[in-house]
């Protein structure tokens, strides 16, 4: 797909436009997810049941490396255990 300058300078700004609905929307999203974790911690739940939903607020706890201390124990050679992952990022400003 060949592009000229100018439809190229018109997707930038449906690109902005889009982004500003995005945080908009986002924002909307965190402000009913609010009133939906007040209502189970008013009423005391971990469940719910709707017509429509089942919703659930429960403790949730995930378990990390400490690559300080593995240096510690291990020395400055990690690099047998890393992952690298590449991926391309778009950035607009």
């Amino acid at each position: 797909m060949c592009m000229t300058k100018k439809e190229l300078e018109s997707k930038v700004q449906e690109f902005r436009s889009l982004k500003a609905m995005k945080e908009e929307l986002e924002n909307e999203l965190k402000a009913v997810e609010h009133s939906i974790i007040e209502y189970m911690t008013e009423n005391e739940l971990d469940t719910e049941i709707t017509d429509t939903a089942k919703i659930t607020y429960k403790p949730q706890s995930r378990t990390t490396l400490d690559k300080e201390k593995l240096t510690e124990i291990l020395g400055d050679d990690l690099k047998p255990f890393e992952k690298t992952t590449s991926y391309n990022v778009l950035r607009v400003k």
